[in-house]
C-alpha cells in the first residue's frame, strides 16, 4: 500500500508536469517570436535609419551635382536681360535639359529669377519658335521661392536644406546663376524627402527574411519541443504502470543530453523499485510465516496445557518452547522497530567508552547452547584483549549479536567460528568467520540489502526475515564505520566491520 501510494503520487506529479508542458511549444515559440520581434524592430529601425540617411546623402549629392551643371549651362547662354519668359532657342534648350535631368534624377529642377518667380522648367519644354513667350506651366506658375532662400543662395553660393512646399517636405539644393559677376537668378533642385525606392526595397527584403526566419523557427521549435516532451510522456506512462504494480515499463532513453540522463535515472529507479517490491513481497511472506508459525505453536502448547492434553510432567518442556518462541517474536519486532527508527532518524544514540572484547564474549555466551548442540569450535578467544571504543553499546551489541546469530545458523556440524579483533591507530576491526557453505560471489553485494535472504533456495534460514545483516550495516555506518562480506571459498564465509575509536556518527537526527 505504501509503494502504491508513492506511485500514485508520482503519477499525479508526472501527469501535472505533462499537462503543464502540453503547450510548451506555444510558450517557446511565443517567447522566441517576442524576442525576435524586439530584436527585429531595434535592428530594423537602426538599419532603416542608416540606409535612409545614406540614401538621403546620396540623393542630395546627386542634386548638388546636377544643380551645379544646370547653373553652369544657364550662365553660359543667358544674360541678365534674358532672365524672363520670352521665347528663345537657348531658353527652349535649357527647358529641355531641365526636363531630361528632372526625369533622370526624379527631382524637380528649375530656374527662378531674383524675385523667386520660376522662369525655366522642364514643363515649358516644347514651346514653338513663333511663340513670343514660353509655354505656361500649371505646376510652377503659382509657385514662388521665398526671399529667404534666395538670400541664402546669394550669401553662401550654395544651399542644401529641407523645406515645406504645399504641405510637403522637400530636399532643396540651390545654386546662383551669375552673369558678369552679378547674380541674375538661381537654379533649384527639389526632391521629396519621403522614403526612397532603395529603402523600400531594403525594407521589403528585410520583412520577407524575417517571415522565413519565423517559419524556420516554428519548425525547429516544434521538433525540439516534441523531442523534449516525448520522454516526459513516456515517464508519465511509466508512472501509471508503476502505480498499478507493473514495473516492466521502461523509458526509451537515447542520447547524452539531460533528458536522456533523466530517462536512464527513471529506469534505474524502476529497477530498484522492482527489486524493492519483490523484497517487500518476500518480506511480507516471511514475516507472515515468522509470526504465524510461533503463534500457532504457542497457541497449541498453551491450549494443550490448559485442557490437559499435555501431561503435567511435560508442561515445563513445552513452556520452555513457548518462551523461546516468544523471544524469537520479540527479536523480530525489535528488529523491525530498530529498522524503522534508524531509517526515520528517530533512534537516539548513547555513546560511551567500553571494552568491546568483553562485549563479544558476553554475546557468545548467549549462543552457548546452540554452539554445544552443533558442536561448533570457537577460535580466536585466546587472542582477544581489552580494546576500548567510544560507541553506543546497545547498538553495537545488536550488530555483533546479529553477526554471531548468522554465523551460528550457517556453520556446519562440528564446524568452527573464528573471531579476530584488531586494534589500529584510529579504529578497530572485528572479523567473524565461520565454516559451512560459502556465499556466491554474485550474492556478496546483496547480503546487506533489506529483506534479502541468500539461502532462499536452501531453507537453512527458514526463521529469518532478511533484516539482520541490513540492520548491522545501518548501525555500523551510523557510527562512521563500514562492514563487508567475504567468501573466498565455498566452505567459509566472513563478515568484517570497522569502528572508529572516537565517536563520529554519520546519521544525525534533525531537530524539529
Amino acid at each position: 500500500m505504501f509503494i502504491k501510494n508513492k506511485f500514485e503520487s508520482l503519477k499525479n506529479r508526472t501527469s501535472k508536469l505533462i499537462l503543464a508542458n502540453s503547450n510548451i511549444f506555444t510558450k517557446y515559440f511565443l517567447l522566441f517570436a517576442a524576442i525576435f520581434i524586439i530584436v527585429f524592430t531595434v535592428l530594423g529601425s537602426s538599419l532603416f535609419i542608416l540606409v535612409n540617411n545614406y540614401t538621403a546623402d546620396e540623393r542630395t549629392q546627386l542634386l548638388k551635382n546636377n544643380t551645379a551643371s544646370v547653373s553652369n549651362t544657364v550662365e553660359n547662354v543667358i544674360s541678365i536681360n534674358d532672365m524672363n519668359k520670352s521665347y528663345s532657342l537657348e531658353k527652349e534648350l535649357i527647358c529641355e535639359t531641365l526636363s531630361t535631368i528632372s526625369q533622370s534624377i526624379e527631382a524637380d529642377v528649375f530656374v527662378c529669377d531674383l524675385d523667386g518667380n520660376i522662369i525655366f522648367c522642364g514643363e515649358r519644354a516644347g514651346s514653338l519658335p513663333f511663340s513670343k513667350n514660353m509655354l505656361a506651366c500649371s505646376k510652377h506658375d503659382n509657385l514662388k521661392m521665398s526671399s529667404n532662400i534666395i538670400e541664402s543662395v546669394a550669401k553662401s553660393g550654395e544651399i542644401v536644406e529641407t523645406t515645406h512646399i504645399l504641405s510637403l517636405q522637400y530636399f532643396v539644393v540651390g545654386r546662383p546663376v551669375m552673369s558678369d559677376g552679378q547674380m541674375i537668378g538661381a537654379v533649384f533642385s527639389l526632391a521629396n524627402t519621403g522614403v526612397q525606392t532603395l529603402v523600400l526595397e531594403f525594407l521589403r527584403i528585410f520583412l520577407v527574411s524575417a517571415f522565413f526566419c519565423l517559419i524556420l523557427a516554428f519548425v525547429c521549435i516544434y521538433y525540439l519541443t516534441k523531442k523534449m516532451i516525448t520522454p516526459l510522456h513516456q515517464m508519465s506512462n511509466a508512472a501509471k504502470q508503476f502505480a498499478v504494480g507493473d514495473f516492466s515499463y521502461r523509458v526509451n532513453a537515447t542520447g547524452n543530453d539531460e533528458l536522456a540522463d533523466l530517462g536512464r535515472a527513471f529506469n534505474d529507479m524502476a529497477d530498484a523499485l522492482d527489486a524493492l517490491e519483490g523484497s517487500r513481497r518476500s518480506f511480507v511472506s516471511n514475516v507472515s510465516h515468522e509470526l504465524k508459525t510461533p503463534m500457532t505453536s504457542i497457541a497449541g502448547f498453551i491450549d494443550g496445557i490448559l485442557d490437559g492434553t499435555i501431561p503435567q510432567d511435560k508442561q515445563q518442556y513445552y513452556l520452555e518452547i513457548v518462551s523461546a518462541e516468544v523471544r524469537r517474536l520479540s527479536r523480530l519486532v525489535v528488529s523491525m522497530l530498530n529498522m524503522s527508527k534508524i531509517e526515520s532518524g528517530d533512534l537516539e544514540m548513547k555513546p560511551s567508552n567500553y571494552d568491546i572484547s568483553d562485549q563479544i564474549i558476553h554475546i557468545l555466551l548467549t549462543f552457548e547452547q546452540k554452539i554445544e548442540n552443533k558442536k561448533i569450535e570457537i577460535r580466536g578467544l585466546d587472542n582477544l584483549k581489552q580494546t576500548y571504543v567510544v560507541a553506543d553499546p546497545d547498538m553495537i551489541y545488536q550488530a555483533i549479536y546479529n553477526l554471531f546469530d548468522n554465523a551460528v545458523k550457517f556453520t556446519n556440524e562440528n564446524g568452527y567460528i573464528e573471531v579476530v579483533l584488531n586494534e589500529r591507530n584510529t579504529d578497530i576491526e572485528v572479523s567473524i568467520k565461520n565454516s559451512g557453505e560459502g556465499i556466491r560471489q554474485e550474492e556478496l553485494s546483496k547480503v546487506f540489502e533489506r529483506f534479502y535472504k541468500v539461502d532462499k533456495s536452501r531453507s537453512l534460514d527458514s526463521k529469518g526475515a532478511g533484516l539482520g545483516l541490513y540492520i548491522v550495516k545501518l548501525m555500523i555506518e551510523m557510527h562512521g564505520g563500514r562492514v563487508i562480506a567475504k567468501s573466498d571459498s565455498t566452505e567459509t564465509a566472513e563478515f568484517t566491520f570497522t569502528l572508529p575509536k572516537q565517536f563520529s556518527p554519520i546519521y544525525k537526527k534533525e531537530k524539529k
